[in-house]
C-alpha cells in the first residue's frame, strides 16, 4: 500500500481516489451511512463502537444539546471520533454534522433569529457574518457539515415549517442563501473547513394542503424558476458543496430516488459537484411511505443510483442487505464507488484527516466566542422587526393608544428562541410526541400525566424543567417585561437624579426621547410607564399574562411572506 492518500499536498480528489483503491467493500459501505446516538445512547461509547465496526461516514451531534459545558462537547466529539477511526481499517475520520440555521446546539453558542425574520431584514452582508460565526463555533468543536441554509420557498402558511425559510420570494432567498453559503465555506477554523448543506431540494413547501412531506405537484417551469432558483444561486455564486433532498414526492417521483432531479437537474444542469446526503429517514420513507422498491434495500439502491450519496441518520435502505447486493455482484460496484469517492473527497477537503478532533480547554474557548458575536445577533434581531400599518383589517380605532398583549410572550424569555435554536432543541427532549422532522419524541407518559395548554391537547411548556433550560443556556436573557422594568426604572432614577441636581432636565429628556423613539416624554409620563409594567403584569400562576406596551421602535423589516389572505391588503410602514 502506497499511503499516497496521506500526502496532504495532493488534491482532495487524488487523495480520495488513492484511498478508495485500498478499501474493502465493508469499509466503503460504511462511508455511505451515519450513526445517530439518540437520547441517552450518546453516553454509551461501547454501543456506539458496535454500530461502527468499519468506521462511519457521518455522526449526528443532536445530543450535544444536552451537554452542559463546552468542554463536555469537546470530550464527547474526540471520544467518538477516536472510536470511528480505530474501527476503520484505514483510520478514516467521520464527518460530524449539526444544524446551523439559528446557530449551534452547543452550550455558550450564539443564537440567531429564524430564517423568516432574517428574510425580513434582507441583509445579505449580515447573513454572511452570521454564517461565519456558526461556521467558527461548530468547526471549533469538530463539526464540519452544517445543515443550512434552508432555501425553501414558502407560499403556503399552512406548512408548519414556514419560519425556517427566508420567505416567498426566490430573489430574496437566492441572495440570502448564497450569502450564508459563502459565510459557512469561506474560512478555516482549527485546520478544518466547514461545508454548507442546503435544503430541502426541491419544492418542499409546495406540498398539497401544506402537509409536511406530502405530494408536491409542481410543473417543471415553476420547479426550476421559483423553487430551484435559490439552489442555483448558492451553487453558482458560492460553490455550494452540500445538498439535502426533501421528503416529498414531486410529480409522482420521490425526490430521494429521482435521477431526473438529483443527477440531471442538480448536477448536469445546475452544475452541483458536492455531496448529496439524505434527510433523516428519507431513504426509508421512499419504501415505507412512498412505496417504491419491493424491499428497503431495493429502495436504497434506487436512491444511490439516482444520486443520493449518503443515508442519514442511520442505515436503513443502505443496510446489510443493500451491501449484499454488491458482495454477490447483483449491483454495479461502480455506482457504490462513485458515492464513496464523493464522501472521501469531502473529508479531505474539510481537513479531517489532519485535524479530526475538537479543540479543548482555553484554546477552544478563545476560538469559540468573540465579543462581536452577540452584536451580530442583536443587529439581526433589530432588522427582523416589521411594523404593519392597520388599514382597517384589525378593529382598532385611531384613538387607541394602549394595547394589552395577551399570552406568554411578554414574560417568558424562551419565546424569543424559535425552531432550530439550541433552546428549542433542548425543549424538545421533554416532548411526548414527535417534535423534529425525522426524530421521534423522547419522553413516554400516560395521557393523564401530560400537562396541556388549557382548552387544547397541546403539551404545555410552562413547567419548571423548561425554565431550567433557560437558566442554564442563557442565564442573562431577560424577558420583554423584565427588560422594560430594568430600562424604565433606570431612566426614571436618572431623571430624578438630574432633577435633584437641578441640571438641564430638558436636554436629558431630549436624549431619552431619542433613545426610546417617543414623540413626547416627560418625567410624569416616564413614571406612568414604570408603573404600567409593574401594575399590568399579573402573577405567572394565572392562565394568561398581559402587558401594556406604550413604546414604539424604529422597525425596518419588510414582510418576506404574505400572512394569509385576510392580511393581503395590509401595508408595511
Amino acid at each position: 500500500m502506497s499511503k499516497e492518500y496521506l500526502n496532504a499536498s495532493l488534491a482532495p480528489e487524488k487523495r480520495a481516489q488513492a484511498l478508495l483503491e485500498e478499501m474493502s467493500l465493508e469499509e466503503k459501505a460504511a462511508q455511505l451511512t451515519g450513526v445517530f446516538p439518540f437520547d441517552e445512547e450518546y453516553k454509551d461509547f461501547d454501543g456506539i463502537s458496535k454500530r461502527v465496526p468499519h468506521g462511519i461516514g457521518e455522526v449526528s451531534t443532536l445530543e450535544m444539546r444536552r451537554m452542559e459545558t463546552l468542554e463536555e462537547v469537546a470530550v464527547w466529539q474526540k471520544k467518538v471520533q477516536e472510536i470511528v477511526m480505530e474501527n476503520s481499517e484505514h483510520h478514516i475520520p467521520a464527518i460530524f454534522h449539526m444544524e446551523g440555521l439559528c446557530g449551534p446546539f452547543i452550550q455558550d453558542s450564539t443564537s440567531f433569529p429564524a430564517g423568516i425574520g432574517r428574510g425580513a431584514g434582507f441583509d445579505p452582508e449580515l447573513e454572511e457574518k452570521i454564517a461565519e460565526i456558526v461556521s467558527r463555533q461548530e468547526a471549533a468543536c469538530g463539526i464540519t457539515h452544517i445543515l443550512a441554509p434552508v432555501l425553501d420557498i414558502s407560499r403556503d402558511s399552512r406548512m408548519g415549517r414556514q419560519g425556517e425559510t427566508y420567505g416567498e420570494d426566490p430573489a430574496l432567498a437566492s441572495a440570502m442563501g448564497a450569502a450564508y453559503t459563502k459565510g459557512i465555506q469561506k474560512k478555516e477554523t482549527a485546520g478544518r473547513k466547514t461545508e454548507s448543506v442546503a435544503k430541502h431540494f426541491l419544492a418542499f413547501h409546495n406540498s398539497n394542503g401544506g402537509i409536511h412531506g406530502a405530494v408536491s405537484d409542481t410543473p417543471p417551469r415553476l420547479l426550476e424558476e421559483i423553487y430551484g432558483k435559490p439552489f442555483q444561486a448558492a451553487i453558482q455564486e458560492s460553490d455550494l458543496l452540500g445538498i439535502m433532498p426533501c421528503y416529498c414526492t414531486v410529480n409522482g417521483e420521490p425526490v430521494s430516488a429521482s435521477y431526473g432531479l438529483l443527477t440531471k437537474l442538480l448536477r448536469e444542469e445546475m452544475g452541483f459537484q458536492g455531496l448529496c446526503i439524505s434527510d433523516y429517514g428519507a431513504v426509508g420513507n421512499t419504501h415505507g411511505s412512498q412505496h417504491v422498491g419491493e424491499t428497503l434495500e431495493d429502495a436504497g439502491m434506487l436512491c444511490l443510483k439516482a444520486g443520493m450519496d449518503m443515508e442519514l441518520p442511520n442505515p436503513s435502505g443502505f443496510g446489510e442487505k443493500f451491501l449484499e447486493k454488491f458482495r454477490t455482484g447483483k449491483a454495479d460496484i461502480s455506482v457504490l464507488n462513485r458515492a464513496v469517492l464523493r464522501v472521501l473527497t469531502a473529508k479531505f477537503r474539510m481537513g479531517l484527516f489532519e485535524h479530526p478532533f475538537s479543540l479543548h480547554g482555553e484554546e477552544l474557548k478563545g476560538v469559540f466566542s468573540q465579543k462581536t458575536d452577540r452584536e451580530v445577533s442583536l443587529q439581526s434581531a433589530k432588522e427582523s422587526l416589521v411594523l404593519l400599518k392597520n388599514n382597517g383589517v384589525l378593529p382598532i380605532g385611531s384613538d387607541v393608544k394602549k394595547i394589552a398583549v395577551i399570552g406568554p410572550h411578554a414574560d417568558c424569555a424562551r419565546k424569543f428562541f424559535g425552531g432550530y435554536t439550541h433552546m428549542c432543541m433542548m425543549e424538545s427532549t421533554y416532548a411526548i410526541a414527535n417534535s423534529i422532522a425525522g426524530v421521534s419524541g423522547v419522553k413516554v407518559a400516560k395521557p393523564e400525566e401530560i400537562k396541556t395548554v388549557p382548552g387544547t391537547n397541546i403539551q404545555s411548556d410552562e413547567t419548571e424543567e423548561f425554565d431550567q433550560i433557560l437558566r442554564r443556556q442563557k442565564p442573562d436573557c431577560r424577558s420583554l417585561l423584565e427588560e422594560l422594568r430594568e430600562k424604565l426604572l433606570r431612566l426614571n432614577e436618572e431623571i430624578t437624579k438630574q432633577e435633584e441636581q437641578s441640571e438641564n432636565i430638558d436636554r436629558f429628556i431630549s436624549k431619552v426621547r431619542k433613545y426610546l423613539d417617543l414623540e413626547e416624554l416627560t418625567p410624569a409620563v416616564l413614571n406612568d410607564m414604570v408603573k404600567a409594567v409593574y401594575v399590568h403584569a399579573p402573577d405567572k400562576s394565572k392562565g394568561h399574562r398581559e402587558q401594556q406596551i406604550d413604546i414604539s421602535y424604529d422597525l425596518v423589516g419588510i414582510l418576506p411572506a404574505s400572512l394569509l389572505n385576510d392580511l393581503q391588503n395590509g401595508e408595511t410602514a
